[in-house]
């Protein structure tokens, strides 16, 4: 039987891998031009920038086996640039034993790697799940019909899973729970000479909640350029501000931070509707069969982070493969 995966950031593809592994017909969708999801980069006139994941990291003995395939394949590498924080308005060095690791030459690097085998249709978004005789097709935005499927993983954020969902299959799901961000690069037109590479921002009055340095990772711009993560507050409360806005924005939080003038020759922009888990809205555990054929896998299920959005994932694949209503054909 074939099986349908929604979504084509880490946790659809960490399914839809392993399932094809064991012998299974996949296919996967995303609206998106490409694959990645929020694990993804930009490739810009400057190089390759990352406006969503910034590094991520590897407890689960699982995924460390697969970051060690990955590393094999030379699509992800250590991430070693300085960590610093900043706290009461004082930015300072903040090193830990933690190991971060990237994708490359770009976070989606993986993804991409992994999904090449896979048939995927990507700009294809879907809107509509409709069942027939205990079997699936899925309609595109464009009318176009996919299927049968047998079982379909939804592996996208809540409020998008929510509305594939007809009255018949719905479930509770935590719309609320992933908040938006604003993700602003600042290309500089000479090195601010700031070593840190990555800087948590720990003030809650501030509007920021990450800053990076693209040119500490490996594979990235040449140029001095900084990410800037604004809150999701800060970014809920301006979610339909230009670029303009946001250059203006960013230019005076870097050089604050910074604590120095900066000059800046180009200003990139992408907003995330859903990027930051929500602490105060509970997810309530919803993960896995939501119906006859029907599953949720993501991050969000989990509490957020890379390493979580591959074993939801993961362990979808699993169930899967222990359903006996799933066949090979």
């Amino acid at each position: 039987m074939r099986i349908a995966v929604i979504g084509a950031g880490i946790a659809g593809i960490s399914c839809a891998s392993e399932l094809q592994q064991v012998g299974y017909e996949v296919v996967l969708f995303d609206k998106a031009r490409s694959v990645g999801g929020r694990m993804t980069s930009k490739r810009t006139v400057h190089g390759y920038m990352d406006f969503g994941a910034q590094y991520f990291t590897a407890r689960n003995p699982l995924f460390q086996q697969q970051v060690n395939r990955w590393q094999q394949q030379g699509v992800v590498s250590r991430w070693l640039a300085p960590i610093y924080q900043y706290q009461q308005h004082n930015l300072s060095a903040s090193p830990d034993e933690q190991q971060r690791f990237i994708g490359v030459p770009a976070m989606h690097s993986p993804l991409k790697w992994q999904a090449k085998r896979l048939q995927s249709y990507v700009s294809c978004r879907i809107v509509a799940l409709q069942p027939a005789a205990n079997l699936w097709h899925l309609v595109s935005e464009q009318g176009e019909s996919y299927g049968p499927f047998a079982h379909v993983v939804i592996a996208i954020p809540p409020a998008q899973a929510a509305s594939l969902l007809s009255p018949a299959n719905k479930v509770p799901l935590p719309e609320t729970l992933l908040q938006p961000c604003w993700a602003v690069t600042l290309v500089l037109a000479r090195a601010s000479g700031h070593p840190a590479g990555g800087i948590f921002i720990k003030d809650t009055d501030s509007n920021l909640s990450w800053v990076s340095r693209h040119n500490s990772k490996p594979g990235r711009a040449q140029a001095e350029s900084w990410l800037l993560h604004f809150s999701p507050a800060f970014s809920a409360l301006h979610l339909e501000q230009d670029t303009a806005f946001w250059r203006e924005t960013a230019e005076q939080a870097l050089a604050e931070l910074l604590t120095q003038p900066i000059q800046v020759v180009d200003a990139l922009a992408h907003r995330w509707l859903y990027a930051q888990i929500n602490d105060k809205a509970a997810s309530g555990g919803i993960e896995g069969a939501i119906g006859q054929g029907l599953w949720l896998a993501g991050d969000w299920t989990r509490g957020g982070r890379v390493e979580n959005a591959w074993l939801s994932g993961y362990d979808i694949a699993i169930k899967i493969r222990e359903d006996r209503s799933v066949q090979h054909e």
